[in-house]
């Protein structure tokens, strides 16, 4: 079994206000290590944001076991000589990914909406039954015009990763033109920021053209019978004062949802706005 937690962390600021690193990792290791995790919403060298504190580098030392790596979605100067300030998505594998991309995601101009960009980290993990494709990822919340260009884009990687892995190009090895396969078989996780009602959403699970797998959603595949759980809003009324509602996601290729054992939300942690989600699949 291959299991996959993904957690909008806020950087550590639980619902009490405080930030506190060693309480996100205390919450994972209570439920169990995963293979993966895929953490949103990581600070480094930010004073305004956690007195300059590298998360990465703490994060990196609470998972000695794990390769960490960091899909920076703003990375500004702070001055010559000086750590530059970052934040963005961390994943953490146990299993090294023998690919990995960093996406810049689109932000096309919304001057009604507050900005920050976004990004997603893709990487091809080989297991004993095969390689697949792991994206994580962190949308806009604040523009529908952005997300729906972020999501478009998400759906173009997937799209053109199957498209290359269905038609190899001329490979080199032992050169940078040494060809690494992206499979059809990808999962995507993350704080989406939209909900099941949104367009973004319907525009994520829509079937491609060509043979290509469509993304859906892991909690209709294995739990299409329940309502779903919330991933915000449980505690934190004062960020989310219409309450507990879903905007984190695990989506994946058809071609493997039969595979999916269990999604699990924990529900009873408050160290961050977002409860941590995870996948269980048996690839």
């Amino acid at each position: 079994m291959f299991s996959i937690v993904s957690w909008n962390i806020q950087y550590g600021k639980g619902v009490d206000g405080i930030i506190d690193i060693k309480r996100i990792s205390d919450v994972i290791y209570k439920d169990g290590l995963p293979d993966v995790l895929c953490l949103q919403e990581v600070s480094r060298n930010d004073p305004e944001i956690d007195n300059n504190r590298d998360q990465v580098n703490e994060l990196k030392l609470l998972f000695p076991d794990y390769d960490h790596f960091f899909g920076v979605s703003h990375d500004r100067s702070v001055g010559n000589g000086k750590r530059r300030k970052q934040f963005g998505n961390l994943v953490l594998t146990r299993h090294s990914p023998i690919q990995v991309l960093h996406h810049l995601l689109p932000s096309p101009a919304d001057p009604k909406a507050r900005f920050m960009s976004r990004q997603a980290t893709e990487m091809v993990i080989k297991i004993d039954s095969g390689a697949f494709r792991l994206m994580s990822t962190h949308l806009e919340f604040f523009s529908e015009k952005q997300q729906i260009a972020q999501v478009n884009r998400i759906r173009e990687l997937h799209k053109e990763a199957c498209e290359q892995f269905y038609n190899t190009a001329i490979n080199k090895p032992k050169t940078p033109f040494e060809i690494v396969e992206r499979p059809d078989k990808m999962i995507i996780c993350g704080d989406f920021n939209f909900t099941i009602e949104s367009e973004p959403y319907k525009i994520i699970t829509k079937p491609f053209t060509n043979n290509i797998p469509e993304l859906v959603d892991a909690w209709n595949v294995i739990n299409s019978q329940e309502s779903r759980i919330p991933t915000c809003g449980l505690f934190d009324f004062k960020q989310w004062q219409h309450g507990p509602h879903c905007r984190d996601y695990f989506f994946l290729s058809k071609i493997i949802a039969s595979k999916i054992k269990k999604f699990i939300v924990n529900t009873e942690t408050t160290a961050s706005d977002h409860q941590p989600i995870r996948l269980i699949i048996d690839l």
